[in-house]
């Protein structure tokens, strides 16, 4: 049988990787710059502390940004399939037009 990634024996050797092997350094350094990006204190947002300014002028376009109104989306009718999409795309119709009777041909004797 197949081993699930849950499994009680797969999460205590991942446990044991993270704290005994050479992985464990990438996995701290993993952790510790996912915890400042938590926490905003990744350096994208560092540079704009120093500057002061520009984050309140951020703020004000961002409050602009919302008071538009959202445009709405149709959720009646069909939606094109992936299928159709592609033949679009190249220049087909977006169904294939239908040969016979619609139905599947008699046998023949």
């Amino acid at each position: 049988m197949a081993k699930s990634i849950r499994a009680k024996n797969k999460m205590a050797s991942r446990a044991r990787k993270r704290l005994v092997t050479h992985y464990a350094v990438t996995d701290a350094a993993r952790t510790q710059r996912l915890s400042d990006k938590l926490l905003g204190k990744d350096k994208k947002t560092g540079e704009m502390d120093v500057e002061g300014d520009a984050e309140g002028d951020e703020i004000k376009e961002g409050d602009e940004e919302m008071k538009e109104e959202p445009k709405k989306v149709s959720t009646s009718g069909r939606r094109g399939s992936r299928r159709e999409e592609w033949r679009l795309s190249k220049g087909m119709s977006a169904k294939p037009k239908r040969r016979g009777m619609g139905c599947k041909p008699t046998r023949r004797r």
